[in-house]
């Protein structure tokens, strides 16, 4: 076992990841004395672990040698240092519900800790999850799916989708059972007092004090938020036409940016 203190923040998606990130992100410098971060920038090995992930996630066959090789270059670049490490990216749980045929919370996350344990050894990381009140949460999971996975259905259909998906006791029991109670913090959303300073209770268990967390530089603004209902459903309609992927992700990026050109309410239902 090593020495050296390893935290993997492994989401959920939707709980204030790209928030958290930011905020670290604006902090790098106040913080790497006491701190090593690893948050999914442009071009880092972070961000393409959780795309590993996410994908091993729905065909671990193809692509668990990607994801091994990954982990061992994150296990040698731990090598050598002594500050608490921090990796976090919220699609380490796998792929959200919503994409692709995925409608259940996390179902492979077992399998993705297991390979993290033995790829990383001798490190012992902790794991952090974050969680939301499920119907808030769920909520937000299928806004983000029409905007960001090509998801077709309504809300309606969402939660009848995944209405026998686990809760999040279920998911913690999963992890105690693989990696001991010890190993393992789960945080709710709802107790992060400072939203302009997001991720604390993450911070404090790698070990900072209030005050010191009261000294970094706050967020200005919210990021990734929900479409509002007009937007959303022109999305989603969106969804059901065969467009080439490129074109859609162009119109995707117009509803997301010029959301006040829709209407308060949601749009009448009908067929695109």
């Amino acid at each position: 076992m090593s020495s050296r203190r390893v935290i993997v923040h492994i989401g959920a998606q939707k709980t204030g990841s790209t928030s958290l990130h930011r905020f670290l992100s604006r902090n790098l410098e106040a913080l790497a004395d006491r701190l090593d971060i690893r948050v999914p920038s442009k071009g880092s090995l972070t961000r393409e672990l959780g795309r590993a992930c996410t994908l091993f996630s729905m065909r671990p066959a193809k692509h668990e040698t990607d994801l091994v090789a990954l982990l061992q270059q994150v296990r040698a670049e731990l090598e050598g240092d002594d500050r608490v490490c921090i990796i976090s990216h919220e699609n380490i749980c796998g792929a959200m519900m919503g994409r692709s045929d995925v409608r259940e919370v996390s179902p492979r996350l077992t399998e993705i800790i297991r390979l993290f344990e033995t790829h990383l050894a001798p490190f012992e990381p902790d794991y952090v999850l974050y969680t939301r009140n499920m119907q808030n949460w769920k909520r937000s999971v299928h806004n983000q799916a029409v905007k960001s996975d090509g998801y077709e259905g309504t809300l309606e259909d969402f939660l009848k989708e995944t209405a026998r998906s686990r809760d999040w006791d279920a998911v913690q029991a999963e992890m105690h059972g693989l990696l001991g109670a010890e190993r393992v913090r789960v945080f709710a959303l709802e107790n992060e007092i400072t939203p302009d300073r997001p991720g604390r209770q993450l911070l404090r268990f790698a070990g900072l004090l209030d005050a010191e967390i009261d000294t970094l530089e706050p967020l200005a603004g919210r990021s990734n938020q929900s479409l509002n209902p007009g937007a959303l459903e022109f999305m989603r309609q969106l969804n059901q036409l065969a467009l080439a992927q490129p074109v859609r992700k162009q119109v995707a990026e117009l509803i997301k940016n010029n959301q006040t050109l829709f209407a308060d309410g949601p749009m009448p239902s009908q067929k695109a």
